[in-house]
């Protein structure tokens, strides 16, 4: 097969492949490809010439009502209720979230094809329904010529599904850039685009937690944080809004916070993580005698040989902070000379670690 019969081919599966003559008849092709209609004369060329006008304002108001209705199913059924399908048994998904759309879009083609049918029937003439099925045999080698020749458009929507499909890939990357480099509210005003258009993207809601985190918004940043909780249909946030809170609930108020916290954790070193950061918390309060006591009993585990996530250096210096502020002066000193020969690069704070900065 030569480039030439390769092309004849992909030019039979093509939309513009609208007619072919066989045995004096024109077989004119339907919107839904599988329809044809067979006229016993072959049609003259200034009617096929309006027959393709016709044809090809009928394809881009096909395209279009397909278009805005996978628009509108998307975000009018799916975004909305997305939480809601995922809790769904899967069938039950399936047929929500692909057989109704394509049940919607297959009615739509059928709608489309009938007006063809009555256009035809019209300014053509009665016509007899059959199978289209041209062959190379068959093909008006001036329409295919025109075919060669004519600016592919199907190039321009190919680039522009391509940009789209770019954007919908690269734009957290660039989020996390700006929030890499401090620019916060660059990362802000370009996460509320991209949840405009993909609201349900947890990725992004944690990334603008984050950034509003660092403009000291913090009730918005909670509010993120818990959607990126409910579309990754997780609980993978839920140290991050802890942490968050410590920066303006009330101190009583926050300490209920750990503590539902700790007694909701099951696993172990997680807890015991949890309570590291509680300590830390009554610490930066100068409520030192519950952080001591907290810290001595996790340094005990620790020593112990327990599995632990908390850092232990930190454990170490805070608990000497604490008996400074009970007035041990000496015990402090032996808990900050432990923890500087464990670590001596580094850099004690007292601010939470509950909140990671998204990859």
């Amino acid at each position: 097969m030569d480039i030439n019969d390769y092309r004849k081919k992909i030019f039979l599966n093509s939309q513009y492949c609208t007619y072919y003559n066989v045995n004096n008849n024109t077989v004119l092709a339907g919107i839904m490809r599988s329809n044809g209609y067979r006229y016993s004369v072959n049609l003259p060329e200034e009617k096929l010439q309006q027959i393709n006008k016709t044809y090809r304002k009928f394809t881009t108001l096909m395209n279009a009502a397909v278009a805005l209705e996978i628009i509108l199913y998307i975000y009018l059924v799916i975004f909305p209720f997305y939480t809601e399908f995922m809790k769904l048994p899967f069938f039950a998904v399936v047929i929500l979230l692909s057989l109704i759309p394509l049940v919607a879009l297959y009615l739509t083609y059928i709608a489309v094809n009938y007006l063809y049918e009555n256009y035809l029937a019209r300014y053509v003439g009665t016509f007899q329904r059959m199978k289209f099925k041209p062959d190379v045999r068959y093909i008006d080698e001036k329409a295919f010529g025109e075919y060669v020749k004519t600016p592919r458009k199907s190039v321009y929507v190919l680039a522009l599904l391509a940009v789209i499909f770019f954007l919908y890939i690269f734009t957290p990357f660039v989020i996390n850039g700006f929030n890499n480099r401090g620019k916060y509210p660059s990362a802000v005003k370009l996460s509320n685009t991209y949840l405009t258009f993909m609201p349900i993207a947890p990725e992004v809601y944690a990334q603008r937690a984050y950034a509003k985190y660092n403009m000291k918004k913090y009730k918005e940043a909670v509010e993120d944080y818990r959607k990126a909780n409910e579309y990754s249909l997780s609980d993978n946030f839920s140290d991050d809004i802890l942490g968050v809170k410590t920066y303006y609930l009330p101190y009583k108020q926050m300490l209920n916070e750990f503590d539902n916290a700790i007694a909701q954790e099951t696993l172990k070193p997680a807890k015991y993580y949890l309570m590291s950061e509680k300590a830390a918390y009554q610490l930066k309060h100068k409520d030192y005698k519950p952080a001591y006591n907290t810290y001595n009993y996790l340094i005990n585990l620790y020593n112990k040989g327990q599995k632990v996530y908390f850092s232990p250096v930190s454990a170490y210096y805070n608990r000497g902070l604490s008996r400074a502020g009970l007035g041990d002066a000496a015990g402090a000193k032996q808990d900050f000379a432990a923890a500087r020969k464990m670590c001596p690069d580094c850099k004690f704070s007292l601010e939470t670690t509950l909140i990671r900065k998204p990859l």
